[in-house]
């Protein structure tokens, strides 16, 4: 009989889970190799569209969503009031290049934990989500 090896299980369930609101993909596969290069941390979903990313959060379990503003079919404002709403200990990130102070004040108003401009601070993604671990 074949023993488990519980030790990667148990490292497999550690990981944050991570689910990617991006239309671009070319921004997601940069993202996903990034969050795959952090320790711990793992991209569990990716999703284009504002319903897609609640669909993927009413049926999966996420520690924290990378969400852009501008997606194929709504919006990242409605992921966020969903996440504010149903998942407050998510940890959302904006990472949009809609950096203006208004889309700031109203994505930190809906719940966004941290709000970035892709076009200087897209390394801190990974950083934002090793802090969580």
């Amino acid at each position: 009989m074949a023993s488990l090896d519980t030790s990667a299980l148990n490292e497999a369930a550690r990981q944050l889970k991570v689910l990617l609101v991006e239309d671009s993909a070319l921004i997601r596969r940069h993202l996903v190799a990034l969050i795959e290069d952090t320790d711990g941390v793992t991209v569990s979903g990716e999703v284009e569209t504002e319903a897609d990313a609640i669909n993927a959060l009413r049926q999966g379990r996420f520690d924290a969503a990378v969400v852009d503003l501008q997606l194929r079919e709504g919006s990242g404002f409605g992921v966020l009031q969903h996440l504010k709403i149903h998942h407050p200990d998510l940890l959302a990130i904006v990472l949009t290049n809609s950096n203006t102070p208004a889309m700031r004040a109203r994505s930190l108003a809906l719940g966004a934990h941290h709000f970035l401009d892709k076009s200087c601070e897209f390394e801190r993604v990974a950083a934002l989500l090793e802090s969580l671990r």
